[in-house]
C-alpha cells in the first residue's frame, strides 16, 4: 500500500440519538484499524460539528418523543420511510455549519451512521460537484426507510441480504450495497456456544439508561420465580445508569435471587456468559445478540425502526417476541419447562445461518477499495 494511501483521513459522522449509531462508527474505526493504522480516522458528532448548543435538547426530545408519544414519533418515522430523502430539507439547519467543517476536515471518504447526517453529505456534494467527497452509508436497523437513501452515495452498508434486495428494488445498484450487518464491536464474536440443557443463565438489559418495558413489582416476581425454580434458571439484570432502581433492588427492596449489576463496561465478556438477553430491540443490540450467538427477548416495540428490527426477529427465528408482563410470564415458564431445549437449539442454529450471510470482515476492504478507486 502506497504511502498516500496511507495518509488519507476518513470522516465518520455520527449521532446520540441512541447509543447504535455512535457504536457503528467506532466499530467501523476498528475495523479499519486492524488492518491499516494509518488512515487518520475521525468521528464526529454531526450536531455537535454543526450546532452544538442544540445537540443536549435534540437527543432529549427525541427520547422524550419515544417513550411518552411514539405515535408521533412513528408518524414523521413512516413519513420519511416512503417519502423520497433528497427533498427533505430538515438538514437546512445543520448543512451550512457542517460544511464549514468538512472543508475544514478535508477528508477522502465520508462515513455516515445516522441518515441526517447522510442528508447533511449528499447536500455538501450537490454543492461540489466539480470534486465530490466520497461517501458511505451505514444502515443501523433493519429498515429500507428512503430516509437513508441518496442519490450520489457510494456505497451502503447494510444489516441484510433482504434490506440489500429491497433496496435495489427501489433502483439502488446492486454493487453498490455490501452485506456487513450492523457494525458492532468484534470482542462480541464468538465462533461457537455452549449451553448446558435444563439450566439457562438470562441477562437483563435496560441499555445504558437502564430502563426496562417492565416495572420494578415485576422484578421482584422474576426474583420470586427464580428462587423457586433456581436449579433450572439463573437471572442477572443490568440497571445501567438508573442508580435509583440499582439501589432499589440492593438496598430499599432487594431482590435474593437475582444477581443486580450496575453500570457495566464489559458488556462482551458479560453477555458470553449467559445463554439467553432480554432487551430493545436496537440495530446494534441485536447484532451483538447475534454475533454472541445470544437468543433475544425482546418486547413488542412501538417505534417504527424497532418495530423492523423486531419482525427481523421473528421471521428469522433467533428470538423470542412478548406484548405484555403477562406474555412475558409465560416465557419465563417455558424457559424452566422441558420443551425448552429445543427451542434454544432452533434458535441457535438460525442465528448460526443468518451469520453466515453477512460480512462484516469485509468493512475495510470495501472502503480501502473505494478510496483507492476514487483517488
Amino acid at each position: 500500500m502506497s504511502s498516500e494511501q496511507n495518509n488519507k483521513t476518513i470522516l465518520i459522522l455520527t449521532a446520540q440519538f441512541g447509543a447504535g449509531h455512535i457504536s457503528a462508527a467506532n466499530a467501523i474505526k476498528d475495523y479499519i484499524c486492524e488492518y491499516n493504522d494509518n488512515y487518520n480516522i475521525v468521528i464526529q458528532n454531526f450536531i455537535n460539528a454543526s450546532l452544538p448548543r442544540i445537540n443536549k435538547p435534540m437527543v432529549k426530545m427525541y427520547e422524550n418523543n419515544t417513550k411518552y408519544m411514539p405515535e408521533l414519533y412513528n408518524y414523521y418515522y413512516y413519513l420519511k420511510k416512503s417519502f423520497s430523502s433528497k427533498y427533505d430539507i430538515s438538514h437546512m439547519i445543520y448543512t451550512p455549519k457542517l460544511s464549514e467543517y468538512i472543508i475544514d476536515v478535508n477528508p477522502d471518504l465520508i462515513i455516515s451512521t445516522f441518515p441526517l447526517a447522510a442528508s447533511c453529505v449528499y447536500n455538501f456534494n450537490l454543492k461540489h460537484k466539480d470534486n465530490p467527497i466520497p461517501c458511505v452509508t451505514v444502515i443501523t436497523d433493519v429498515v429500507d426507510s428512503l430516509e437513508w437513501i441518496y442519490p450520489n452515495t457510494d456505497m451502503y452498508f447494510v444489516p441484510s441480504q433482504e434490506i440489500r434486495n429491497r433496496l435495489v428494488q427501489k433502483g439502488i445498484s446492486p454493487e453498490s450495497i455490501k452485506v456487513t450487518g450492523v457494525p458492532i464491536n468484534k470482542n462480541f464474536y464468538v465462533e461457537e456456544r455452549e449451553y448446558i440443557p435444563g439450566k439457562y443463565r438470562l441477562l437483563l438489559l435496560g441499555g445504558g439508561r437502564g430502563l426496562f418495558d417492565f416495572d420494578e413489582n415485576f422484578m421482584h416476581w422474576i426474583d420470586k420465580f427464580v428462587g423457586i425454580y433456581k436449579d433450572v434458571i439463573e437471572v442477572t439484570i443490568v440497571t445501567g445508569k438508573n442508580k435509583k432502581l440499582y439501589e432499589h433492588l440492593t438496598e430499599k427492596k432487594p431482590v435474593n435471587n437475582i444477581k443486580v449489576l450496575g453500570f457495566v463496561t464489559n458488556m462482551h465478556e458479560l453477555i458470553k456468559e449467559y445463554d439467553l438477553m432480554l432487551t430493545k430491540p436496537g440495530g446494534a443490540t441485536l447484532f451483538e445478540a447475534i454475533h454472541s450467538k445470544t437468543p433475544i427477548i425482546v418486547r413488542l416495540p412501538k417505534v417504527g425502526q424497532e418495530i423492523e428490527n423486531a419482525k427481523f426477529i421473528v421471521d428469522k427465528g433467533i428470538g423470542i417476541i412478548y406484548s405484555d408482563e403477562d406474555d412475558l410470564k409465560e416465557i419465563f415458564k417455558s424457559i424452566v419447562s422441558s420443551k425448552f431445549n429445543s427451542l434454544i437449539k432452533f434458535m441457535l442454529e438460525n442465528i448460526s445461518d443468518f451469520r453466515n450471510t453477512i460480512y462484516p470482515e469485509k468493512i475495510y476492504k470495501y472502503i480501502s477499495e473505494l478510496i483507492e478507486n476514487k483517488n
